[in-house]
């Protein structure tokens, strides 16, 4: 169990939404915003992208990796609007930023970059669900991102207060208090970046996805996705919980629809890779 003190701060930064979130950087947060401005031109979003060097490098990286599989090579910003559009751009500014600013807790990189890994398998999955189903891709890829999002952040959280208070802290007892906490912080951080409220609400009820109500679709296939993404990862899921996962069925999805999912396990832990 967490130390009194400790639990007590943090339910109570919950509660009151005093908990310290990540703000996003300038040029990722307009970049958000350009990608869904119907007026906004590929040049003006290209502009703004070059105010940010390590964002524009990131971006013709990750828009080189597996994940997006371009026939041939992408060497310019213009090239790279060109080829993927401004959604998948949206899709690559939020990646770096949640890299730099939100997986990043120092003193505990191994674990945070696994946290990382998992979060782009899920959304890599998440996205051929939705394609699978004709839903939105882009949407399902964000649902994949950022289901656990608020892992990262509450384990920045209590290190802080741990070193504020000078409580002893177990592993145990970390891993506890996040995994019961981490799709309410995550729902929050969601509001704070000014993302679709319909986000939120999917990364709010991804563990328990019967209980959403107008984002039922989202959250059963970001549970399944989660699953396959522990799977692919050596986690705890084996083959036969995947057979029987809860979601196949509300999903509409049959077994040779499963297999062509966990089929694509080699190419998503080449994105995974390449990415993070």
């Amino acid at each position: 169990k967490l130390p009194s003190a400790i639990k007590h701060r943090l339910v109570q930064a919950i509660s009151s939404g005093s908990l310290e979130l990540p703000v996003l950087p300038e040029v990722p947060m307009q970049v958000m915003q350009a990608c869904n401005n119907k007026s906004c031109t590929a040049n003006k979003l290209a502009e703004l992208i070059r105010r940010d060097q390590a964002l524009a490098a990131n971006l013709l990286r990750i828009s080189n990796s597996p994940l997006y599989a371009p026939i041939n090579p992408i060497v310019s910003l213009d090239q790279a609007l060109a080829r993927l559009g401004m959604k998948k751009i949206c899709e690559i500014a939020l990646i770096v930023s949640c890299q730099g600013k939100v997986f990043n807790v120092p003193g505990h990189e191994a674990r945070v970059h696994a946290m990382f890994e998992h979060a782009l398998a899920t959304a890599a999955y998440a996205q051929e669900i939705a394609r699978s189903r004709r839903w939105n891709v882009e949407e399902g890829f964000l649902c994949g991102l950022m289901h656990d999002v608020g892992e990262p952040v509450l384990l920045q959280a209590l290190v802080d207060l741990h070193q504020e208070l000078n409580e002893p802290l177990s592993l145990p007892a970390v891993e506890h208090a996040i995994a019961i906490l981490h799709p309410r912080v995550g729902a929050a951080l969601i509001t704070g970046w000014k993302l679709p409220a319909r986000l939120g609400e999917t990364i709010l009820h991804h563990h328990e996805p019967t209980v959403a109500e107008s984002c039922k679709q989202t959250a059963l296939m970001t549970s399944l996705a989660d699953d396959l993404a522990y799977w692919t990862l050596g986690g705890k899921i084996s083959d036969q919980q995947l057979m029987e996962h809860p979601t196949l069925e509300p999903l509409n999805l049959y077994p040779e629809e499963l297999d062509a999912l966990m089929a694509r396990k080699d190419a998503v832990k080449a994105s995974v890779h390449a990415i993070a």
